[in-house]
């Protein structure tokens, strides 16, 4: 297998290396050195966005010193309306491997296992002056996509984590703590409906066909149909470079003959398009990364009733036959979340760094991919685009 190297590319570079679905651009909206290491990411009423930096994650290809205290929450501002960020304030740092934020009344909510934070700014100047635990058993420390995360804000007022069985809601001040199904390994997102989507790392996607309360309520009934349904089972994926670089490259079923990613091994935190800026026929589709494949699949999400379909939409490509609708040629793009914005776009969240996997799961087929091509550097690099 020929495969290229994988240079750190400036975030103009990083724009060429795209080809995007037809009828759709992608712009740049922050990168280094306003944020590093991004994971997760909300907005605000303000229209500014609030960035978990994971900045302890894999500082090397054994992951020494991961626990360092050196996280962040970072709020972005585009003070000349241009559409680009370009002031970053450290909200919070001194983290550890924090991983998920929710904004409530008050403050906002910062998840750095054990610990879930609610913050405060007191005096305006976007920086927490008063941090308080508001619940001490969210997750553990240790592999990332095994960890709860998530926070999302669904429309029935429970704020909802993926990797767990926990729902919140904050109210006067307070957390309030429920159980709900568990669902899900890395990113939860909801519909104009209420649906709560899912998936796993080797899953595209997954779907509550109805709340889970509805079955919970009658004890006699256990089943768990209607929850977390697969509603995408061909797992396969179309890449634009070739991916030897990822954990089970070494088995037969993971890579293609020519080397590209044959199917999902790293799938992320999902969107499901409420936005009116796109042709109305994307409202309620399924945007998915997959950062092993340096990609963004689409989903046509389809109602039949009672249940739910997918089509899987990939693009003509003249090189490979077909590709995803977003798709790069750059290794270190590594989209990890996808979100829709408050102008009605879809965004994208970009780890941007050469070592995906996580120290647990590093197998001696990728430490040699790591080492051989220096994917272990440069490290503190993030970027997050705007799909117009």
């Amino acid at each position: 297998m020929e495969v290229p190297s994988a240079p750190a590319l400036s975030p103009k570079e990083a724009l060429d290396s795209f080809k995007i679905a037809p009828g759709f651009r992608i712009e740049l909206v922050a990168s280094e050195p306003l944020i590093e290491d991004p994971v997760a990411m909300k907005w605000d009423a303000h229209g500014r966005i609030w960035v978990v930096e994971m900045r302890g994650f894999m500082p090397n290809v054994d992951g020494e010193g991961e626990q360092r205290p050196i996280g962040r929450v970072v709020v972005l501002e585009d003070t000349d309306n241009d559409g680009r960020m370009d002031k970053s304030t450290v909200f919070l740092d001194d983290l550890v491997m924090a991983r998920a934020i929710g904004l409530v009344e008050g403050g906002v909510l910062v998840a750095e296992p054990p610990h879930l934070w609610y913050c405060q700014d007191l005096d305006g100047d976007l920086k927490s002056d008063k941090k308080v635990a508001v619940y001490e058993n969210y997750g553990k420390q240790g592999p990332v996509e095994h960890t709860d995360n998530g926070l999302v804000w669904n429309l029935d007022n429970w704020i909802y984590n993926a990797k767990s069985s926990l729902r919140f809601q904050f109210l006067d001040g307070e957390l309030k703590v429920d159980q709900t199904k568990f669902r899900g390994q890395w990113g939860i997102a909801h519909d104009s409906y209420g649906r709560l989507y899912s998936n796993s790392n080797s899953s595209y996607l997954h779907a509550d066909l109805i709340p889970d309360h509805y079955l919970e309520r009658n004890e006699h009934f256990n089943s768990d149909l209607g929850l977390t349904d697969n509603i995408a089972e061909n797992q396969e994926v179309d890449t634009i470079r070739v991916n030897p670089g990822i954990n089970r490259g070494y088995r037969d079923h993971m890579l293609r003959d020519d080397g590209r990613l044959a199917r999902t091994t790293a799938v992320s935190g999902q969107a499901i398009y409420r936005g009116d800026q796109f042709p109305s026929r994307f409202r309620e589709n399924a945007f998915i990364p997959e950062p092993s494949g340096n990609v963004v699949s689409h989903f046509r999400v389809i109602d039949k009733g009672l249940e739910l379909e997918t089509e899987h939409k990939t693009y003509s490509d003249e090189k490979w036959g077909k590709r995803e609708f977003l798709a790069s040629t750059d290794e270190r793009f590594r989209p990890v979340n996808a979100y829709n914005g408050p102008d009605g776009y879809l965004y994208i969240l970009d780890l941007y760094r050469g070592i995906l996997q996580h120290k647990v799961y590093v197998t001696e087929f990728l430490r040699e991919q790591i080492l051989e091509r220096e994917l272990d550097k440069p490290l503190g690099l993030g970027r997050i685009y705007r799909i117009l």
